[in-house]
């Protein structure tokens, strides 16, 4: 009896690992592959720079940053400055507007995010890099600078 119920309970044990295992394997097929992360920066194309925590209130041309009391306090976006990432491995950058392009090249390697530009001079800047393709926001962190992006119109 004892032999009999050791099997029945092994039987039970090895059904119920077997069903979660189909389980785990009908969900992983089913889902839809992610994309990389240079790919998805591609997909997007054009990164703006955002404020940091403020709400943006258009005056002119110029954007400014509202404070918890409503108050317009300093600037806190330039929507001139703009991240294209053309190709993976290529895109251009504006500061101004698109009154100056310039070129770059880029790698993404181990959390960080390498940008190579053709400014007056070559700069060579590196990034930790945090994407969340969900919410839309490409977060940079060089030292204690952080820069914040989100997909411009």
């Amino acid at each position: 009896m004892n032999k009999k119920r050791i099997s029945i309970i092994t039987l039970i044990v090895g059904l119920v690992v077997l069903a979660v295992g189909v389980a785990f394997l009908i969900i992983r097929l089913t889902a839809s592959p992610g994309i990389a992360d240079g790919e998805y920066l591609v997909s997007i194309g054009k990164w703006k720079l955002q404020g940091e925590g403020c709400e943006q209130l258009k005056c002119g041309e110029d954007t400014k940053c509202a404070n918890s009391a409503g108050e317009t306090t300093t600037v806190c976006a330039n929507d001139g400055v703009v991240w294209n990432f053309t190709e993976v491995g290529k895109g251009t950058l504006t500061t101004n507007n698109h009154v100056n392009d310039y070129d770059f090249v880029w790698a993404l390697e181990d959390g960080k995010l390498k940008i190579e530009t053709e400014w007056l001079y070559t700069m060579d800047n590196t990034y930790e890099y945090s994407l969340d393709q969900g919410a839309n926001i490409l977060t940079l962190t060089s030292g204690a600078e952080t820069i914040t992006f989100v997909p411009a119109e």
